[in-house]
């Protein structure tokens, strides 16, 4: 009895010696920096790599097929497709730029009209585009600190602006709802999650939809929304005098590109008013003009700020306006700090 006793404890012991063992092994295959991981990077990479590789060939061989010595988007593709396959990339002109998106791996890459990478990016799936109170993949967020609302497409950016000012269109389970009330997102935090660019079908959920309906002020054009965006009136700022926004955004140092808005109105910019918010971490580009006042590139008015209301943020875009003109901001009210922020835009007035 002794001896199996003895027996039993040393099986037992070595059972969990074994299990500790496969814990381990698991671990090293499967964690955070597991092999499995570690391997997936450097797939990743590779591929990366050999995707830059492809498109400096093809803008290298596209720029020096002309006499011009800049690319062409026909160019750049036939290069492309020559040195993949057609099929395998598409190529998009987004006006200064190109995207030139991998298919099978949905990568893309920007490049500008010297040839130069200056931007890459996964295309990401929305699976609830228009709905800002769920994430990509359609689970519920609470909206706080914690757990803010999410924008991962120009569907969601139009919703936003459409939940601050009170009217237009929202989707709720992929139907298109109209908004009765305004919502100043007191208390509540929303998060750009990546970077849009107002003339790039590819920060579109569906760039040819047309349940948002009419935004640009031309009812007889067909309604598409990149059409609505980028035409007529364009991108309507988020919040107004009257609706204005009081939460906290940020922009997790995305940017957002090509944002065009041409008004007559009063308090005009990527958000027209705020009032008790906090503005942070984006960078803007494209074109902001009103005949109105009170404009800026990230603001056009803001009321009883906070101590830090705009913070890290920068404008590119050639801000036009009546009065108080700035590339930040137009009015600043509450003794507000504008904190690390810098305009590289033209300002008119």
């Amino acid at each position: 009895m002794k001896e199996r006793g003895v027996t039993l404890i040393a099986l037992i012991v070595t059972i969990i010696v074994l299990i500790i063992l496969a814990g381990i092994t698991i671990a090293t295959l499967t964690g955070e920096d597991g092999i499995i991981n570690n391997a997936n990077d450097a797939k990743e990479d590779t591929e990366i790599a050999n995707e830059k590789e492809i498109v400096n060939r093809a803008t290298i061989s596209a720029m020096g097929n002309n006499k011009r010595g800049n690319i062409v988007k026909d160019e750049l593709q036939d290069e492309l497709d020559r040195i993949t396959k057609v099929g395998d990339t598409e190529v998009e002109d987004t006006g200064e730029e190109y995207n030139v998106v991998f298919v099978n791996t949905q990568r893309y890459y920007t490049v500008n009209k010297d040839g130069d990478i200056i931007e890459e990016g996964k295309i990401v799936i929305d699976k609830s585009p228009g709905d800002i109170t769920k994430d990509e993949n359609g689970n519920f967020l609470r909206g706080d600190e914690s757990e803010p609302y999410e924008i991962w497409c120009i569907e969601d950016l139009v919703a936003f602006s459409n939940m601050v000012n009170g009217n237009g269109i929202i989707i709720e389970d992929g139907n298109a709802t109209e908004v009765d009330m305004a919502t100043d997102f007191e208390n509540k935090s929303v998060e750009l999650k990546t970077n849009l660019n107002f003339k790039s079908k590819y920060s579109y959920a569906n760039s040819e939809r047309t349940d948002f309906g009419d935004i640009n002020g031309n009812e007889n054009d067909g309604n598409t929304l990149i059409n609505e965006m980028t035409t007529g009136t364009g991108f309507r700022p988020i919040g107004t005098e009257t609706a204005y926004f009081s939460g906290t955004f940020d922009g997790n140092n995305n940017k957002v590109d090509n944002i065009y808005i041409n008004e007559k109105i009063d308090y005009v910019g990527f958000f027209g008013y705020v009032h008790y918010s906090e503005i942070q971490n984006f960078t803007i580009s494209g074109n902001i003009e009103t005949t109105g006042d009170y404009v800026g590139g990230i603001i056009g008015a803001a009321k009883n700020a906070k101590n830090k209301y705009i913070i890290n943020c920068s404008n590119y875009c050639n801000v036009i306006g009546k009065k108080y003109v700035g590339g930040i901001g137009g009015l600043q009210g509450g003794n507000p700090i504008t904190a690390n922020c810098y305009n590289v835009g033209n300002v008119i007035r």
